[in-house]
């Protein structure tokens, strides 16, 4: 038994060494601190993607779901806010954990919830939470991993969240209907504290932090004029977003009120998403390290215009397969793909700055692109053509990206 595990060991040492390269101990056990916060954080996210259906199995109509689908990007707006009011250096990690034991906790309280208002208020609570130590983040992500190596570890990391994600997202659905939501949510509300104090173990030197200069609103809007690349590379993510984006809420009403979809069928396209979010990261994070950011997140926006066509043409469960493995590769590529280009675009000691800068982009079209489709249908338009236009905004967006050079900054 000795001799297996230990031959194990070897064979895992020298997977990670393919895969990564020869890390730091300091490094390794950063990356491992991480990947075992993310993997319980993982049974939290599989929890996520049925909060839509199970709004609208409470009676909410469309317009409310994409105020929830909107909630997420509603938070981003607050992260300049917390990029002005994080510390400089010292304290970021307490910093961070604060915000998030008040949002992951918060679910705790799903098991009180009766009503689809009371669920909708309290992911509002989450969301801005959640997102509001973003450039605290994005801080720490730089300064305890390699330039070199960073895509990938922070690939290999995820890799842990998005095994846990396909093991538990079936669970969830079999749990929703067994037991319910007001069972689900809690769970996943304790595995995700635990998952935060986990985060607490990483170790770094707060002296590591490039010193970033206290930022203002007028500071950051400034950026735009003064860097070009960075202004074309923002405009294309909002393209890209208000096509991706602005047909939420009608999936879900298409998922519920068309196609008439269990959450165990729901479930198992979840496990589709799980799946290619793992292939995701696996390939994406050498792509990054390669390639960089801005080339990588070109094809990553090529794919996601497989989500609008695929929900055009849907007539059953089974055709929404390519949307979910879109779904998957995309949210993969977004995670890993915007925080390390922001890295690749931005002085090491302005990616304060331009991380609120992105999340500020990505929270105005987040927080306006889910009602788009939403209005659209109220106005006449057929689910069909709503969709359609989706597809042509996302394909606009990467187009964008073509005039962003690839960039590789030390740092």
């Amino acid at each position: 038994m000795t001799s297996r595990f230990v031959n194990l060991r070897a064979g895992l040492r020298q997977l990670e060494f393919r895969l990564m390269g020869e890390l730091s101990p300091s490094v390794r056990h950063n990356r491992n601190a991480d990947f075992y916060a993310a993997a319980f954080f993982g049974v939290f996210v599989s929890t996520l993607p049925f909060i839509p259906v199970v709004l609208r199995r409470l009676g909410a109509s469309a317009e409310w779901i994409a105020f929830y689908n909107a909630q997420p990007f509603l938070g981003y707006l607050f992260v300049p806010l917390s990029a002005m009011l994080m510390p400089r250096q010292r304290g970021l990690k307490w910093y961070a954990t604060v915000f998030w034991l008040l949002s992951r906790g918060s679910f705790l309280l799903v098991a009180f919830i009766t009503r689809w208002e009371m669920l909708i208020g309290l992911t509002l609570v989450f969301w801005i939470c959640e997102t509001f130590p973003l450039p605290v983040y994005t801080r720490m992500m730089q300064a305890i991993f390699p330039a070199g190596v960073r895509g990938r570890v922070m690939a290999f990391v995820r890799v842990g969240l998005s095994l846990v994600n396909l093991a538990m997202t079936p669970l969830a659905g079999w749990l929703l209907d067994a037991a319910g939501y007001r069972v689900l949510f809690p769970i996943g509300s304790v595995c995700a504290v635990l998952a935060t104090f986990l985060f607490l173990r990483l170790r770094f030197n707060d002296e590591d932090v490039p010193p970033n200069p206290a930022s203002s609103a007028a500071s950051l809007w400034r950026l735009l004029g003064e860097d070009g690349r960075f202004a074309v590379y923002l405009g294309g993510l909002t393209l890209f977003g208000f096509g991706f984006l602005s047909g939420t809420a009608l999936q879900a009403l298409v998922q519920v009120d068309r196609l008439q979809l269990s959450y165990g069928e729901i479930g198992a396209l979840g496990v589709v998403h799980s799946v290619f979010f793992l292939l995701g990261y696996l390939v994406l994070g050498r792509l990054l390290d390669r390639f960089g950011g801005a080339h990588t997140l070109r094809w990553v926006f090529v794919i996601g215009a497989a989500v609008p066509l695929s929900y055009l043409f849907a007539t059953s469960g089974w055709m929404l397969a390519p949307a979910f493995a879109a779904m998957g590769l995309v949210n993969a590529g977004m995670d890993l793909g915007a925080i390390n280009t922001v890295m690749q675009l931005s002085p090491p000691e302005r990616l304060g700055d331009y991380s609120a800068l992105q999340t500020t982009a990505l929270g105005l079209r987040g927080l306006i692109a889910p009602f788009l489709g939403v209005w659209l249908v109220s106005a006449g338009w057929s689910y069909e053509v709503t969709f359609g236009v989706g597809a042509v905004l996302v394909l606009f967006g990467a187009a964008m990206l073509w005039a962003v050079r690839p960039v590789t900054r030390s740092g």
